[in-house]
């Protein structure tokens, strides 16, 4: 298994301290304003139990900023970290994109368990950081809202959007405060003031052993999670195998497991080993 990443060589595009950072409001809003056409002038964050606790019990979703504006817009901010080949993979940028999919679906999901109908659900937008490239290279920020797909001067009013940054398109246009938080990305120093205050806010938290042994504990639930989650999709193989009466050695041979660990699952489940 791979090691876990130590503390001191965290960097913002790193998901863990990528989500720490922008817990600082003032570094998030800032972030928001390079890279959306609008200005938001404040933020604020949900409570972190309550409004999120339907998201976890679905599919274990972990929001790394989910926030709202002056306006009642919602964001939920991502750091993208698994890296695709250099060639673009059309099946990893489908995995993306509806994983941009689900995040909407849930959030919306989320403000209507809480009692709101379809016409008060505010205007949602998921947006992902991703260090790596995109799509065919020609941008470094992607905008999708609902197009129709025979009038591409209508857009579908339902007020979500999925937003796509990548520090490895191309930057035509881009300000040189953009610019300079892309670069970042890439671990490109400046003296942006954005840059400097991220840079601050990592060193600020490196000092402090108990966010180290929260990013450790954090880590070690993940890989717990991880584990688990493996045991029940290997665990769902074997019952379909055992419901198609394969053999016990076969089974043992494509999954490992042992043959009492096959027959105590079967047991559980009223099933009969061959």
């Amino acid at each position: 298994m791979k090691p876990i990443k130590p503390w001191k060589d965290l960097t913002f595009t790193d998901d863990y301290m990528f989500k720490k950072v922008m817990e600082a409001k003032s570094i998030c809003k800032s972030t928001l304003n390079r890279i959306l056409p609008w200005n938001i002038r404040r933020v604020t964050y949900f409570e972190k139990e309550k409004p999120l606790q339907a998201l976890y019990e679905s599919k274990g979703i972990r929001l790394d900023a989910y926030i709202h504006d002056e306006v009642e817009r919602i964001y939920d901010i991502e750091m993208q970290v698994r890296k695709m080949h250099e060639k673009e993979d059309v099946n990893e940028m489908m995995t993306l994109a509806k994983r941009g999919r689900y995040y909407l679906g849930e959030i919306d999901m989320e403000r209507l368990q809480r009692g709101a109908l379809y016409s008060d659900l505010h205007p949602t937008i998921v947006i992902f950081f991703c260090p790596f490239r995109l799509f065919d290279g020609s941008r470094s920020i992607y905008r999708f809202p609902r197009i129709c797909a025979d009038d591409s001067s209508l857009i579908l009013p339902d007020e979500t959007e999925l937003v796509f940054v990548t520090s490895k398109g191309n930057r035509k246009g881009l300000s040189k405060s953009t610019y300079a938080l892309l670069d970042y990305m890439d671990g490109k120093l400046s003296n942006d003031s954005l840059v400097q205050r991220i840079e601050d806010c990592i060193h600020s938290l490196k000092q402090k052993e108990q966010e180290e042994r929260e990013y450790m504990m954090f880590e070690m639930r993940l890989r717990e999670e991880r584990e688990e989650a493996k045991a029940e999709g290997k665990a769902e193989i074997i019952l379909n195998m055992l419901k198609e009466h394969v053999h016990v050695d076969a089974i043992q041979r494509f999954t490992g497991w042992t043959a009492d660990q096959i027959r105590a699952l079967a047991q559980k489940n009223g099933l009969v080993v061959e």
